[in-house]
């Protein structure tokens, strides 16, 4: 565009600019005529008692900006007065961007002042009227209309730079990535991760011909744990190094938890004699419940009475215990006869 046509552009606008600012006048003029006429007749002397003001921030403002219309009215306590109803728009130019609170606030000589804001804008330049507002006053049985005073504000618009070239569009803007852009992208990320750790995993147990998901270990039963809590009391050697009360009292809790668990009697928590009656019914064979209830007897001699028994019964009461346990189990095995029995020359060597 060349500066002769900027010049005629700048012409135009000021041509419709002084346009509209004459209109706007000649319509303030005619409403001020018409509102300065309504003010002289005479009223009620109720109209009297209330006072209205309209009152704008600046009357200049540039395009696009925003001015406050501010609106307070001081009337009687007791009395009422109803506002307009106002829209999106003032009128068919002025547009209403936001409506404030209506405050109200108590005053001397038993008045109220009530106040509202209203942020106006306009998208046109000139002169432009602002019409009186039309308040409705209540008080007991009188009821009366009150105009604000009419205004205008003018418009201005930007002032256009002839001197200089026309520049170019700016360049797009780049907003700062936050957190919440890149939060997707992280999920992302670590669900990959997991996914190739989970690969490699399988991948590695493949290969070393191991499960995948980790079993539970298998829980011995009874009789194997009894077994097994034998052979390890014998080789401690207690009674060799007379510590018998500890080797009497390790057959007897070894011999409490295995019918704990093989009949499901709560053998820990009860005396001998109780546990003898309650395994009666379940061991059929005479000589099994005599080997437990010569083990138990003597292990309560040796607790409770400080008993001190031969080196050859200490032998054959371990031997009863075994016996009870391979007797007495779920399933018979003849190999494990030999688990924790002492043969016939540790009877000797444990006799001499």
């Amino acid at each position: 565009m060349s500066d002769h046509s900027l010049l005629c552009l700048n012409t135009e606008t000021n041509v419709k600019n002084q346009r509209k600012i004459i209109m706007g006048f000649r319509r303030y003029c005619g409403f001020m005529f018409v509102y300065l006429l309504i003010s002289v007749i005479p009223t009620c002397t109720y109209s009297q008692n209330i006072k209205v003001r309209v009152r704008l921030d600046t009357n200049i403002i540039q395009l696009g900006d925003l001015v406050n219309m501010n609106i307070e009215i001081e009337k009687p306590r007791g009395s009422q007065v109803i506002f307009p109803k106002f829209t999106d728009t003032l009128t068919s130019d002025i547009e209403i961007i936001e409506k404030g609170k209506l405050d109200s606030i108590l005053l001397k000589d038993n008045k109220i002042l009530l106040k509202q804001t209203l942020k106006l804008t306009l998208f046109d330049t000139g002169m432009f009227f602002i019409p009186p507002l039309v308040f409705v006053y209540h008080s007991d049985n009188y009821t009366d209309s009150i105009l604000s005073t009419p205004d205008l504000f003018l418009v201005l618009s930007f002032p256009v730079d002839s001197a200089n070239t026309i520049r170019d569009i700016k360049g797009i803007y780049k907003v700062p990535i936050g957190f919440r852009e890149i939060y997707p992208f992280i999920l992302i990320f670590l669900g990959m991760v997991i996914i190739s750790l989970l690969i490699w995993y399988i991948i590695k147990k493949k290969k070393q011909n191991e499960p995948i998901i980790f079993r539970a270990k298998p829980i011995d039963p009874p009789d194997v744990v009894a077994l097994r809590e034998l052979d390890r009391l014998k080789s401690e050697k207690l009674w060799q190094q007379g510590k018998v009360k500890e080797y009497y009292s390790g057959i007897s809790d070894i011999l409490r938890v295995y019918i704990e668990g093989r009949f499901g009697i709560a053998a820990p928590e009860q005396t001998s004699d109780e546990i003898l009656t309650g395994i009666r019914e379940t061991v059929h064979n005479n000589k099994d419940y005599d080997r437990l209830k010569s083990v138990l007897r003597l292990a309560d001699l040796v607790k409770f009475a400080k008993a001190n028994p031969e080196p050859d019964e200490n032998v054959e009461q371990f031997e009863n215990a075994c016996r009870f346990v391979l007797n007495t189990r779920h399933q018979q095995y003849e190999e494990s006869m030999n688990f924790a029995i002492p043969n016939e020359g540790e009877k000797e060597k444990a006799e001499n």
